[in-house]
């Protein structure tokens, strides 16, 4: 017997015992149901005994069962993969019948499995320092060596892709939900896990890794390009939150949430190594109904650094608001919108985020928060019930001049970012879009730069 063979049988054999492992429970439930070979002994019914039986009650649905709240915008058709995902405070759901959940067999918990595929073919003017995403702060400026890079730039990629694993139930403390889902999306066209969400919720307390409470998922513009405004508020890690309902109308909901969050100071080298003193502390306050919905959420965090000798430390206050909603005019339009400023955000903006323009050091040697401000807006028309369109644009800026030094001169201080899109949906699951997308990025000496792209998206989604 060659290796080859021998490693196959123990492959074969092992994948035959996990099978049976597997199956045992099942099989076991199986023969408990099986009618016994011999005859019972009947009992005569007595004068007072009713000899009809019911028949057995056929099992609830998870719809039936779980009974969860139904969200009340008016865009129910179109939710995009990141709202259907998103934690909400009383558990809602876009379809109440809970499509695609089924019963774990011998419990109350409902699991549901998925997955998307996607591919997408992106052509750039020039050479972006994120290929796949079209970040606008990635843009080169005059100076920098692919300001000049001729002809255009191709990436091809199906790293958008992801899975997901969901499950719901109920318990004494109320709804339960747990969610773990993956991206492959990178910056780059190779692929490698880009997490999204893997939280628990029970009643109105989530933890684990998921959106940040500062953002707002349902006011992002639905754009093909996976990166969106560079103004926007998009930021996901470690988070303890508590939902607590204000209104219990179901046409007319209204949430408090109070949240402690994974910090991360994003700092310039020269400013010495991050440092994080405390987590971050995000209050939100959201109404929501029919037409839409609104959100205005808080932030104070500590951004700190120490030396490199470890004998001195420094901290800057960051502190800061995002102010977000939709209206929905009808199921064919939509508007969706936000704005956010303060000091010490950038780690929680597109084009900022990951980057070193939290705080910085000034002309006097001290850390301080760098102040921004930036605004977006987005529209979304539906031309038929398969086929919609969604024009978005964005404006930020920093006021980071007096840290160039501890910058540099080429660091970011403005971006504009615009996209046009045309999408169909010809079948549940299948989308195909074509998008152009335009940015501008200015840097801190006033050297700028601008690219073009031209997108092309298949998704399938189950």
């Amino acid at each position: 017997m060659t290796p080859a063979s021998s490693q196959q049988q123990r492959t074969v054999r092992g994948v035959a015992f996990a099978l049976m492992a597997t199956l045992s429970p099942f099989a076991g439930e199986a023969r408990a149901q099986e009618p016994s070979t011999r005859e019972p002994a009947r009992a005569e019914p007595s004068a007072s005994q009713d000899t009809r039986t019911d028949a057995p009650s056929a099992p609830l649905s998870p719809g039936e069962e779980l009974v969860l709240p139904a969200l009340p915008f008016l865009d129910l058709k179109l939710p995009s993969n990141t709202q259907a995902f998103a934690p909400r405070p009383d558990h809602a759901v876009f379809d109440t019948a809970l499509p695609g959940y089924f019963r774990i067999p011998s419990t109350k918990v409902f699991l549901k499995l998925g997955i998307g595929a996607t591919t997408t073919f992106a052509v750039t003017s020039k050479l972006l320092g994120t290929p796949t995403w079209f970040t606008t702060s990635a843009i080169p400026v005059r100076g920098q060596p692919s300001f000049h890079s001729p002809g255009t730039h191709t990436t091809a990629t199906a790293n958008p892709s992801d899975i997901s694993l969901e499950m719901r139930g109920k318990t004494e403390l109320g709804p339960m939900r747990l969610l773990f889902t993956t991206s492959f999306a990178q910056a780059q066209p190779a692929f490698g896990f880009h997490p999204n969400y893997a939280y628990a919720q029970l009643g109105g307390v989530l933890a684990g890794f998921t959106d940040s409470t500062f953002a707002d998922v349902d006011a992002y513009p639905s754009t093909l390009d996976f990166e969106g405004p560079n103004a926007l508020v998009f930021s996901k890690h470690a988070v303890v939150r508590y939902s607590h309902a204000l209104s219990h109308d179901k046409e007319r909901r209204m949430f408090l949430h109070v949240a402690l969050e994974q910090p991360g100071s994003n700092v310039p080298t020269s400013a010495g190594a991050p440092r994080d003193m405390l987590p971050d502390a995000v209050i939100a306050w959201r109404a929501e109904g029919a037409r839409g919905h609104l959100q205005l959420s808080g932030l104070v965090r500590a951004v700190g650094t120490q030396s490199r000798d470890s004998k001195d430390s420094k901290t800057a206050l960051g502190i800061g608001g995002n102010l977000t909603g939709a209206y929905h005019f009808s199921h064919k339009h939509t508007l969706l919108a936000g704005i956010s400023g303060g000091q010490g955000l950038g780690a929680y903006l597109n084009d900022t985020g990951g980057a070193q323009y939290d705080a910085a050091l000034n002309t006097a040697g001290d850390l301080k928060a760098i102040p921004l401000l930036g605004a977006y807006a987005g529209f979304t028309y539906a031309w038929t019930h398969t086929l919609s369109s969604t024009a978005t644009y964005g404006w930020l800026k920093l006021w980071d001049r007096d840290f160039a030094a501890s910058l540099d001169a080429k660091g970011f201080r403005r971006s504009q970012y615009a996209s046009l899109n045309l999408v169909a949906r010809p079948m549940k699951g299948v989308l195909v879009g074509v998008e152009g997308l335009w940015g501008y990025n200015r840097a801190i000496d006033s050297q700028s730069g601008q690219a073009v792209r031209g997108q092309l998206t298949l998704q399938y989604r189950y």
